[in-house]
Parts: C-alpha cells; sequence; structure tokens
C-alpha cells in the first residue's frame, strides 16, 4: 500500500461530517449561503481546522520521510477535501 493510499484509508476512517455546523451553516442568509457556493461548498472549504489532527495522524500512519513539507500537506489537504465532499454527497440537504 502506498503512502497516499495509507493516507487516504486513514482520513476516510476519521473524518466525520459535524452535522451541528451544517445547521449553523443553513441557518445564514440565502445570499451568503450562495456567495460561498452552497452550504456543502461552504462547509468544505471552512472545515481545514476541524480536521486538522486528523491530516497530522494520516500524515504520521502513513510514514512521509518528511511531513512537514508543503507537498506533504498539500496532498493531504486535497485528500481530505475528496473525502470530504464524497461525505457530503451521501448527505441530503
Amino acid at each position: 500500500m502506498s503512502k497516499l493510499e495509507k493516507m487516504k484509508e486513514c482520513l476516510l476512517s476519521s473524518i466525520e461530517i459535524d452535522m451541528q455546523q451544517i445547521e449553523e451553516i443553513k441557518q445564514q442568509p440565502q445570499s451568503q449561503i450562495a456567495f460561498m457556493g452552497g452550504v456543502k461548498e461552504w462547509y468544505r472549504s471552512t472545515s481545514c481546522s476541524l480536521y486538522y489532527d486528523e491530516i497530522i495522524a494520516a500524515i504520521k500512519i502513513a510514514g512521509y520521510k518528511y511531513p512537514d513539507s508543503d507537498s506533504v500537506w498539500e496532498k493531504a489537504e486535497r485528500v481530505k477535501d475528496e473525502i470530504v465532499r464524497e461525505k457530503l454527497s451521501w448527505i441530503a440537504l
């Protein structure tokens, strides 16, 4: 299993969608929701800090040689975004 696959598996199992935050976003004015690209896109774009610990754990589990490098963090962010989008697609809003 590649490092990227290990990181993805770890993030897939650890990322949970915060339904309370989804509900808070839904309470915002429609103009702001539209500006952010909808409820799901707003959540995805602001959820980075929600998953900081999960990203760190996934990078450690994957065993990257330079875990603090920009390229590793960029990969982790892309994988996190992909997983969050996938999990949000399962939610009916």
